[in-house]
This record gives C-alpha cells, structure tokens and sequence, in this order.
C-alpha cells in the first residue's frame, strides 16, 4: 500500500495527465475546422444574440482579442523560425568539429527544434532527445555536444528571444513577459504558461478600452 501510494500513483497520474495534454492538442485542429467551416453562421447567430445597445462595444472587445492573439501567433512563429535557424548553425558547427553526423541530419533537427518550439517548456526538451541519441552513436563528447549546444538555444531563447520577440508582438515589456510566463505557469501549468502573454495583453487593452469608454472618450479602434 504505501510503494502504490508513493511511486505508483504519482506516476499512473503522470501518464494519464500527458496522454490527456495529447488528446487536447490532437482535438484541436478537428474543434477548429468546424470553426471556420461554420464560421459565417455563426458570427450570424452571436450577432442576432447580443442585445442592440452591447454589440458595438461586443465587436470592439472581439476584435481586440483577435488582434492581441493574431500578433502572439506571429510571434511564435518567427520565434520556431529563429531558434530553428540557430540550430541548424550549431549543428553545422559541431558536424565540422565533433563528427559529420551532425551535418548530415542538421536540416531535419533543425526542423524539428523549429516546430517543436510552438509548444513551450516541453517542446525544447522533446527536440533535444533526437540530437542526443543521434550524438550517442558518435560516443560520450557526440552526446556531450548536442546537450550542450540545445542547452545553450534553450538559456538564449528563456533569456533573450522570448522575451523580446514576444514582448514585441503583445507590446509588453520583457520584464512582464517574465512575469507573466511565471505567474501563468504557477497557475495554470504548461497550459498557463502557453497562454499567458495574449490573455495579459487582451486584458490591458480591454481595460484601456473600457477605461476610454466610462470616462466619455472614444476608444482606440481595434487594428
């Protein structure tokens, strides 16, 4: 009872927690193509739905939430873009001074580091394993080497690119980036973390806009 207690369940949890994160990432596309498939009918009917005096300031907070989550996908994006580019780089690097390999399979590492990027935290980590297995048919530096140049993307990306590229596509400063990702995380886990700088982003400019509207000015109109 008590080995159950203190290895086997937190680990049945484990696995049941990550095959229901897959299943939500696998469901995602499936919810969207209804979404757009329907779309026309149903801005229809929500319009219809939402009383004459509200639709105006409705369509404004709407179409600040698309704004907003618009410019956070762009940015990870060019982010995937980035440390895919980077990669690739390290990787020729270490195929002209720890073995050929590297050079060989950089394209598709690359890739992969660059795809991989979309999903925060975990995605890094999963990138990394096929750089490490691939430098452990080299030997001990072959592993060496791939742990230290993903290490290094990693610390760059957290460090650097994160903050500034997404500060840049939400307009938030770097320092409430940071604070953001870590309050999102410790709230909502990887989720959380994933979602926090367009939700901080959507709620300052629904204040601002709220704000404007109250005190009898005219909102900024949502690009």
């Amino acid at each position: 009872g008590t080995l159950a207690t203190t290895v086997l369940r937190p680990v049945f949890s484990s696995v049941l927690g990550f095959v229901g994160s897959i299943f939500g990432y696998l469901i995602i596309p499936v919810w969207t193509f209804w979404i757009l498939k329907d779309r026309p009918a149903i801005v229809r009917a929500f319009d219809r739905a939402v009383p004459a005096e509200w639709r105006d300031d409705t369509w404004a907070v709407l179409g600040i939430v698309r704004r907003v989550f618009g410019s956070w996908i762009r940015g990870q994006i060019v982010l995937g873009l980035v440390v895919g580019v980077m990669t690739f780089i390290g990787l020729l690097v270490l195929g002209a001074f720890v073995d050929p390999v590297f050079s060989r399979y950089a394209v598709l590492l690359a890739v992969i580091a660059g795809v991989l990027e979309l999903l925060p935290v975990i995605g890094p980590i999963i990138a990394a394993v096929p750089a490490v297995l691939l430098g452990a048919t080299v030997g001990v530096p072959g592993i060496v080497a791939a742990l230290v140049l993903y290490t290094a993307v990693q610390q760059l990306e957290n460090n650097f690119l994160v903050p500034k590229i997404q500060g840049d596509a939400t307009n938030l400063h770097p320092a409430i980036v940071i604070f953001a990702l870590i309050l999102g995380g410790a709230i909502a886990g990887l989720l959380g973390a994933i979602l926090a700088l367009p939700i901080a982003a959507t709620m300052r400019d629904i204040y601002v806009y709220a704000f404007r509207r109250a005190g009898g000015l005219t909102p900024p109109r949502p690009r």
